[in-house]
């Protein structure tokens, strides 16, 4: 059938694509050339080399490299090639701008953070971030405010389970209401509000990381990259632009009113 044939010359195209780039990158890392700039790979295939000897461990050498090749490819493929990546990351942004429209008072105190620490000599760089704890609080408050997947991935139940008096069985599709989750009184104090703030007091309320990025064996292997994707990206942004909002009246806004809502906004 044609479908296992697609599939047969997929694999080898994607085999090949591994191998190719997991060979060149291994050569740089090996390399005493300077100009060669450093990356997961390139750090881990260095701790490879420094663990195994000339000729030791050859089998356990091969295999941790083999792992190495495809956790480092499906880095590449999730945030570079794959849909799914480029449009959250989109959507956290989108959520990051609508909020300042909204919210100029959080606007203008994360920027007075920002010209404190950074000034205005230079762009913001990740060695910034633990000088800048309320643009922190304010990435946190945008993965929770609008959460880009609201309506979780798709899990299975592995067994028969019996939650808050229902009764679950063994295949059962199981969808997490991450939405749910971010307007959940119980957690957040007026969940509607874009409150930064709420991750600065002691206690702090809930990290919204804690379910945004999935759960379990499927949550996302790129959850700390993507923080640290959009953090730079805000902080860049506010440091060289005043966002502006032109209705004024859309704060006042309920949630329904506000937002759109699908498999990924």
């Amino acid at each position: 059938m044609k479908f296992k044939r697609d599939a047969v010359r997929w694999e080898k195209e994607i085999r090949e694509l591994e191998d190719t780039v997991f060979e060149l990158t291994k050569k740089n890392a090996l390399s005493a050339d300077p100009e060669v700039r450093s990356s997961f790979i390139f750090k881990k295939m260095q701790e490879i080399d420094s663990k195994y000897g000339e000729g030791q461990d050859v089998q356990q050498r091969h295999d941790d490299e083999k792992a190495l090749e495809y956790s480092g490819l499906q880095i590449f493929f999730g945030k570079f090639l794959s849909h799914s990546g480029l449009e959250t990351t989109d959507s956290t942004m989108q959520s990051f701008i609508y909020a300042m429209t909204l919210f100029p008072s959080v606007q203008k105190k994360a920027q007075a953070e920002i010209d404190k620490v950074v000034g205005t000599s230079r762009l913001p760089t990740l060695q910034d971030q633990p000088l800048l704890p309320f643009l922190h609080a304010v990435m946190l408050e945008t993965l929770r405010w609008n959460p880009v997947v609201p309506s979780g991935v798709p899990h299975v139940s592995r067994n028969d389970d019996v939650y808050d008096g229902y009764f679950i069985p063994k295949g059962t599709t199981v969808l997490a209401n991450a939405w749910g989750f971010s307007r959940n009184s119980k957690y957040y104090s007026n969940p509607s509000t874009f409150d930064p703030e709420r991750y600065l007091t002691q206690p702090p309320e809930l990290d919204p990381r804690e379910f945004v990025f999935g759960y379990g064996r499927r949550i996302c292997p790129g959850k700390d990259l993507a923080f640290q994707e959009v953090w730079i990206l805000a902080a860049s942004v506010l440091w060289a632009f005043d966002i502006v909002g032109v209705e004024d009246d859309l704060a006042t806004l309920p949630d329904v009113d506000r937002f759109s809502f699908g498999m990924a906004k």
